[in-house]
């Protein structure tokens, strides 16, 4: 034992006597740098604000022109393609439009917003019940005290998940419960067939 810590101290010797230095090195002198003067600043004054009584005014803008409504296509006659078109006709002046009504003060209140494909409240707690308990039925059929650690940890994971899922659902968060079930129904499945 004290042969072992005396050549430790042998072999550490040279690398302490290495970092350990009796004096600090000094800085080599070298000349000093040369820095070029600033070049002079030319501050141009600011510009005056531009009379006002020297910019004339502008002319009113004309009125664009009433927007026509789009003519309905007519069906093409492919016989009638050779045929010379006949001159235009002059266009009918539009119809004035129709006063718009002012939206009515009380309005029926929107509906909650709901994806496409997303079912109601009851049905959403309805399948996720029926998931879980097709995983409850697959751990009921797996022998806790046979399996093996891993096996135990997947076991506790699942059962873990349909918890979490039950507290989703008592949320209404039905679509993070149907995660959750259906991560619980496939690890029973796995266990269910060891």
């Amino acid at each position: 034992m004290a042969m072992k810590r005396i050549l430790l101290l042998l072999l550490l010797i040279p690398f302490v006597a290495s970092c350990a230095t009796t004096r600090a090195q000094a800085p080599a002198d070298r000349p000093p740098l040369d820095v070029p003067a600033a070049p002079p600043r030319i501050i141009e004054p600011m510009p005056s604000p531009p009379q006002l009584a020297a910019i004339e005014p502008v002319a009113e803008l004309p009125e664009p022109p009433p927007a026509t409504p789009p003519r309905p296509k007519a069906p093409r006659d492919t016989s009638a393609r050779d045929t010379p078109k006949p001159d235009a006709k002059p266009e009918t002046p539009p119809e004035p439009a129709a006063p718009v009504a002012p939206p009515p003060a009380a309005a029926a209140p929107v509906p909650p917003l709901s994806t496409p494909g997303t079912a109601d409240g009851s049905e959403a707690a309805r399948q996720v019940r029926q998931v879980l308990d097709r995983a409850t039925k697959a751990l009921s059929s797996v022998d806790y005290r046979v399996i093996n650690k891993e096996l135990r940890a997947q076991y506790d994971n699942a059962k873990l998940f349909m918890q979490q899922a039950e507290e989703a659902i008592k949320q209404s968060n039905f679509v993070y419960a149907k995660v959750l079930a259906d991560k619980a129904d496939r690890i029973a499945k796995e266990l269910q067939g060891r």
